[in-house]
């Protein structure tokens, strides 16, 4: 949905930009309040763990999507608290 509005911003006008930024700015926040709580789930074996770590790679590779330090303490921290 980011990068779609995102999109539309670039090629939109100006009354039109103003809309779609106020959504664009509502949508990240829901974004980000979901990567927090993925970043702080537990896992409950190796197979949760390596899919957490492979999801915020692919996060990390796309230009378009920031993962705050934060989350990225809060994901090593769920992989540290992981009781084999």
């Amino acid at each position: 949905m980011v990068e779609r509005l995102g999109k539309r911003l670039m090629e939109a006008e100006e009354v039109d930009a103003t809309l779609i930024a106020r959504r664009l700015d509502a949508v990240m926040a829901e974004e980000a309040a979901m990567r927090r709580r993925a970043a702080s789930a537990p896992v409950a074996n190796v197979a949760e763990m390596k899919m957490k770590a492979a999801h915020f790679r692919q996060l990390m590779g796309h230009n378009w999507c920031e993962v705050d330090i934060e989350d990225l303490h809060e994901l090593l921290r769920s992989f540290t608290t992981f009781q084999a």
